[in-house]
């Protein structure tokens, strides 16, 4: 085609003779992208910039602007003769970049007369001085990148008023000014009706949005009872009859509805802004976007914050300023109308809001579980309060219905003529009560259509939520311990509903027997979308069952007990332990779950999306959670004679012996042998169950090793890491439980193998988004990085996680027994052994060899010379061992090289009885071969330690750039400010919290200057320079 248009168009040497052929058809980006990399047959630095800038389209070009140039350490800026550490921009700093952009914006309104607007009579043109300014200031942690470029800031203004603006992130890490931007909106709310909400005056008011003027006198509201001392009813309902979103209005006197930076997404950064209550409870209800609609109840769960504005009101209409954004997120969490929408938000945004509560009352939680009285428990009873009106009935917790059916009328008429569809043709069937009703209803309908419930989304969140409050102490409220006992006790474990009655089920198929006689046509249908009756299909409810059990790890309770100081021990308590009775009801849903399962045949392969069953995985992860905090805060029961005083029983053995104080059937969950048993048992078809089972024997064991001061050698790591790896070798073992127990084998040596629940959080309602979500942030999810809500739950000590905390103090020590150096002489030479044939066997399977287990040894029957191991074909299985052995050994194995210098020993009895012959032998031959691997491989790795520079160096160019560059005030707008270190608050989420008190600490943000600089405004005159 190329030779022939070319012939055409030189053909003469003239236009006039050429033939004009009609443009090629434009093609899709993706298309051209392709075909450049098939053209190029590679996808080099230059294209891959260019495909960016193709697929995004000419709209998103700026933000796709930076140098193309990989910055190392070896490049040098001759302008200045120092390192270059200019930031390499976009695409290198967002691919190849050491972390994300955070970014701290602050938002500020004041007046240019130096006053605010005292009138709600008061034109928009008399309050067109009002301006914004907008602080940006980027935060960039040790071994950070420095992001910048351009930026949409959208600014919401009241009466409807939007627009935004596209400003600029500086590159260097500095702070900068965006504004002033002048607001030309009427103020939301004045001073004077603050007061006369607050009660300081006698004159009535409306409220914020317009309402029915209300009498205020002395802080009671008038048509409400007088004599009551609270503002709501007991359903937290305003007795003057007004919503937390109008409440929260009047404490608005400017124009600003609320301000959002970067709404689009592009940067995918953490954004906080600081603005106050208002203006995000605004967001909450006006905003369309859901990521917005979230973003503000992150940040209304840590309101009030201590460094906010003291108002000039404590009160609006007898509700305290402090309860104004836990009573917002209340009314989005029971169901108020979404001024955007004119509906209730989605039920995925009020699950959010459910742990969002739960984020509130953690961060403003009392002292102790025994302080009670107004407002100490104000989210936990909003929660509570949202699940009795929805799920309760006479004291009894109902089912959750999955799906409704939806009834549609046909209505005549309409600007076209005909049948139309309007809304007052829809109506759901279960808000029909009385039979006849219903009857009827059915009757007459022309299509029967079933569309899902999503409320069990905003239960299983609401009960989550709830589970996971505690006190400052760590403790979790009695009322939550019964609350969960009354949810998983009047779960049926029959567990089957019905939408309809039994008479209602013969008249709807009668009717689509009718219809499908009939001939209707496909724009009228009776039932469903593929007119298959769906609409009364039994239902069990396993994925709220196993979330209730899943939020049972989240429960902190310890039995009552008093210290006799005469014998110097405490006294073992008379009554049960409080956490009993989940316990029983947890065993008892393992035992149902269990049969239900062993009794299908199905093959139950899979982890995650794949797996079939949620039950069991959640009440193994719960009972072993449990079992660990029922021994660990339990006195001993007799105290040995000249030894110290002990909260708990020693582990005497780990696997393979069952102890002698199993008198109760709760005693034998803190055993391994019972959760080794659930995993080895044949009928136990289920991936999902399996992998909790080993998890839990994980914990079981390195629990054992909690006590420091027992002279014994701490073998439960290296018990449980022998048990996993026989696991992963057997050949029945499927390949998404291999990669499981392997990664269970790291989270053992890291620290998490019991706080965050990973197989048990994966198993809930298998939604691996919202699950890994939970894993990486705890229960409650992300914060907006103030005060964290969640952080109490993600701590792990004694005081907040006993279980977790003793898990991982056992595991640290077996730890440190695996990376011994056998220099001091401090393990036996038996267990140095053991460990050389654990790195043996991990060795082995990595190299793809095939290798045997503790049960079954390797022969010349069993396996054949060219069997090859399990890693051989399992990249994902080989890359998860490989990270394992690079964590516990990453120099060398010294247990390894001191079990080979025994090899001198063979054919004494000695060797085979310290097991010397399992221990991996190098020969003159391998070792010769290792040599001229090495060698040919060494291109490859001043490659690859380059690129680790590289990136090492991309990390630290931030803080190098602070040093060539910083100035002794920090406090000047466009002065690149320092890095800041990854402390404990940050590691938690609090990232705000961090960078603020470290820039306080480095008098970076103002201090006191900020205040002076703000009395000299109030007394400037017009047109000064403040």
């Amino acid at each position: 085609e190329e030779e022939e248009e070319k012939g055409v168009v030189t053909e003469g040497g003239e236009k006039e003779g050429a033939v004009v052929q009609a443009p090629p058809p434009p093609r899709p980006p993706f298309v051209v992208c392709i075909d450049e990399i098939i053209k190029k047959r590679a996808l080099s630095h230059a294209i891959f910039t260019r495909a960016l800038r193709v697929m995004s389209g000419p709209i998103h070009e700026p933000y796709l602007r930076g140098n193309l140039v990989d910055i190392g350490r070896e490049n040098y800026d001759s302008k200045y003769e120092r390192k270059l550490v200019t930031p390499e921009g976009f695409p290198n700093s967002y691919v190849k970049g050491a972390s994300a952009l955070y970014l701290r914006v602050g938002v500020h309104i004041e007046a240019a007369d130096g006053g605010q607007s005292t009138s709600a009579s008061q034109s928009a043109a008399a309050v067109k001085g009002i301006h914004l300014h907008v602080v940006a200031e980027p935060v960039i942690p040790e071994g950070g990148s420095a992001f910048g470029g351009p930026v949409t800031l959208r600014v919401i203004e009241n009466e409807g008023q939007c627009r935004e603006f596209i400003k600029n992130i500086p590159e260097d890490g500095s702070r900068v000014e965006w504004g002033p931007v002048f607001l030309h909106a009427r103020p939301v709310s004045t001073a004077k009706q603050q007061q006369a909400a607050s009660g300081i005056s006698d004159a009535p008011t409306a409220t914020a949005a317009g309402g029915a003027a209300v009498g205020v006198t002395s802080g009671v509201v008038a048509g409400g009872n007088g004599a009551s001392r609270t503002a709501f009813t007991g359903d937290h309902l305003h007795r003057g009859g007004f919503q937390a979103l109008e409440l929260i209005r009047i404490t608005n006197i400017t124009p600003l509805l609320w301000v959002r930076v970067d709404p689009h997404g592009l940067y995918n950064g953490r954004i906080n802004i600081f603005q106050q209550d208002a203006c995000l409870a605004e967001q909450l209800f006006h905003d369309g976007d859901a990521a917005g609609q979230v973003e503000a109840m992150r940040a209304l769960a840590e309101r009030p914050l201590k460094i906010q504005g003291i108002p000039k009101i404590t009160n609006v209409h007898d509700v305290p300023i402090s309860e104004l954004p836990v009573r917002v997120l209340g009314d989005c969490l029971r169901g108020s109308v979404a001024l955007h929408c004119d509906l209730p938000h989605n039920p995925a945004v009020r699950a959010q809001a459910a742990l969002a509560i739960a984020q509130w009352q953690n961060n403003k939680a009392p002292e102790s579980i025994f302080i009670v009285g107004s407002g100490a428990w104000l989210g936990l009873d909003l929660l509570m309060q949202y699940f009795r009106e929805r799920f309760y009935c006479n004291g009894i917790v109902l089912p959750i219905n999955f799906r409704r059916l939806l009834l549609h009328k046909h209505i005549a008429g309409g600007a076209g003529g005909g049948d139309t569809i309007s809304d007052g043709g829809y109506q759901y069937l279960d808000a029909l009560t009385e039979k006849d009703e219903r009857r009827n209803a059915i009757e007459f309908a022309d299509e029967v259509e079933v569309e899902e419930d999503e409320e069990y989304r905003v239960r299983s969140a609401c009960i989550t939520a709830i589970a996971s409050i505690r006190a400052q102490d760590g403790m979790t409220p009695k009322t939550v311990v019964s609350f969960l006992e009354d949810v998983l006790l009047c779960g049926d474990k029959a567990a089957v509903g019905s939408l309809l009655l039994p008479t209602e089920e013969e008249q709807l198929k009668k009717k689509k027997e009718q219809a499908l006689d009939d001939e209707v046509p496909h724009s009228r249908r009776i039932i469903g979308p593929n007119d298959d009756d769906v609409s009364n299909l039994p239902y069990v409810s396993l994925s709220l069952v196993a979330d209730a059990l899943l939020a049972l790890c989240y429960v902190h309770v310890r039995p009552h007990s008093d210290f006799d100081s005469t014998a110097g021990r405490p006294v073992t308590p008379k009554a049960e332990h409080p956490i009993l009775p989940l316990m029983d009801l947890c065993l008892g849903w393992l035992e149902w779950d269990s049969e239900r399962t062993k009794t299908n045949q199905t093959n139950l392969t899979g982890i995650g999306d794949a797996c079939h069953t949620s039950i069991a995985p959640c009440a193994i992860t719960a009972l072993c959670h449990m079992a660990l905090l029922k021994q660990i805060t339990t006195p001993a029961m007799v105290a040995e004679k000249g030894s110290s005083p002990t909260n708990v029983r020693d582990d005497e053995s780990l696997l393979g012996t069952k102890r002698k104080y199993e008198n109760t059937k709760f005693d034998k969950t803190t055993t391994a042998q019972f959760y080794i048993d659930i995993y080895d048992d044949i009928l136990v078809r289920s991936d999902a169950t399996r992998a909790a089972a080993a998890q839990s024997v994980v914990c079981i064991c390195c629990a054992a090793d909690r006590n420091e001061s027992l002279k014994k050698e701490p073998l439960g790591l290296l018990v449980s890491l022998e048990f996993m790896l026989d696991r992963i070798l057997e050949p029945m073992t499927s390949p998404s439980l291999r990669l499981t127990l392997a990664l269970l084998m790291m989270d053992a040596c890291t620290g998490k193998i019991c706080s965050l629940q990973r197989v048990a959080s994966f198993c809930g309602q298998k939604r691996l988004h919202g699950s890994g979500t939970r894993s990486m942030n705890g229960p409650l999810g992300s914060s907006c990085g103030g005060d964290n809500g969640s952080a109490l739950l993600m701590t792990i000590s004694d005081f907040t996680y006993p279980s977790a905390n003793a898990v991982n103090d056992g595991a640290r020590r077996g730890l440190r027994l695996l990376k011994d150096t056998c220099k001091e002489g401090t393990y036996s030479n038996q267990t140095v052994v053991r460990v050389a044939k654990l790195a043996t066997s991990l060795f082995r399977t990595i190299n793809g060899e095939q290798v045997s287990t503790s049960q079954t040894p390797l022969t010349s029957k069993t396996c054949p010379a060219e069997t090859v191991g399990v890693c051989a074909h399992d990249n994902n299985l080989r890359c998860a061992l490989v990270a394992l052995w690079q964590w516990i050994w990453p120099r060398q194995c010294w247990q390894f090289l001191r079990a080979q210098s025994w090899h001198a020993m063979e054919g004494k009895p000695e060797y085979y009885s310290m097991g010397l012959n399992h221990v991996m032998k190098t020969t003159a031959e391998e070792k010769e071969a290792a040599l001229l691997e090495d060698e040919g491989l060494k291109q490859l790795a001043k490659v690859v330690e380059a690129e680790i520079d590289r990136q090492k160096w991309r990390g630290e160019m931030a803080g190098q750039a602070y040093k060539y560059s910083k100035q002794s005030n920090l406090t000047e707008v466009g002065q690149p400010l320092p890095v800041v270190e990854k402390d404990t608050a940050w590691k938690l989420g609090g990232w705000v919290a961090s960078t603020a008190q470290q820039r306080r600490n480095q008098g970076a943000d103002g201090g006191s200057a900020v205040t002076k600089i703000r009395l000299m405004v109030k007394s400037s005159t017009v047109g000064e320079n403040s």
